[in-house]
């Protein structure tokens, strides 16, 4: 009952437009995708709605509404839902670790206890909260910190909880890190060995038929204007 209370306040979240395509993706990505959409559109002339939440929220939509034409996602974890016919890569996701009211000296002072609240996106729903247990596990931080983690539902949440100051760091995707930069303390990128670095990838619903429209966004995407962007948002 829960995923399909989420799927319909999802499915209200945006306009009902009978000929735009639907993208759905992780809430992490809005900032990229939004932009990128913008600038298909200007070119090609072809609406696109967008659709964002976290990762089951954006599964329950493409397996009950038969509405979503593409998603944008972590390709392993879009692959074992089976929902997908092919992928289209679009570039590797990066973890930091961003702080809320003061600049911490890395990652390895999340020890100090002073470091009170530590939010992660939940690692049942959101790919960078799989990373960041990834990261703590490895590190050897977990028995450290788990006593003061904060989880939440998506990156946005935890982004909006550092820019208000309310946890001491946090962590979340370099996109949504770089469009907050200016209100928060700074960020750190996490090294890569210490987590599996996500593969995005654009999803193909294997039980939409991929129209004209589809197939034009995903060319789209390989063109010099779109991996600039994506490449500004550090995909």
């Amino acid at each position: 009952m829960r995923i399909i209370l989420s799927l319909l306040v999802l499915l209200a979240s945006f306009p009902a437009s009978a000929d735009a395509l639907l993208i759905a993706a992780g809430a992490g990505y809005k900032k990229p995708l939004t932009e990128v959409s913008a600038a298909f559109t200007e070119a090609s002339g072809i609406a696109v709605d967008g659709a964002f939440g976290n990762m089951q929220q954006v599964l329950a939509q493409v397996r009950h509404s038969g509405r979503v034409d593409l998603v944008v996602g972590e390709r392993g974890f879009l692959a074992k839902s089976g929902l997908f016919g092919r992928f289209e890569p679009l570039g590797t996701g990066r973890l930091v670790l961003a702080y809320g009211g003061r600049r911490l000296g890395g990652y390895q002072a999340l020890a100090d206890p002073a470091v009170e609240r530590i939010a992660l996106p939940d690692p049942k729903k959101a790919i960078y909260g799989i990373a960041a247990t990834q990261f703590l596990a490895r590190s050897g931080l977990l028995p450290q910190v788990e006593g003061r983690l904060l989880t939440l539902a998506t990156v946005p949440q935890v982004s909006a909880y550092l820019v208000a100051g309310t946890v001491d760091a946090g962590f979340i995707n370099i996109t949504d890190a770089l469009g907050v930069a200016d209100k928060i303390a700074g960020f750190d990128e996490i090294p890569a060995d210490l987590y599996d670095p996500p593969v995005i990838a654009l999803g193909f619903p294997k039980d939409r038929q991929a129209s004209a429209a589809a197939q034009a966004f995903a060319d789209y995407l390989a063109t010099p204007p779109a991996r600039a962007i994506f490449s500004k948002y550090g995909l």
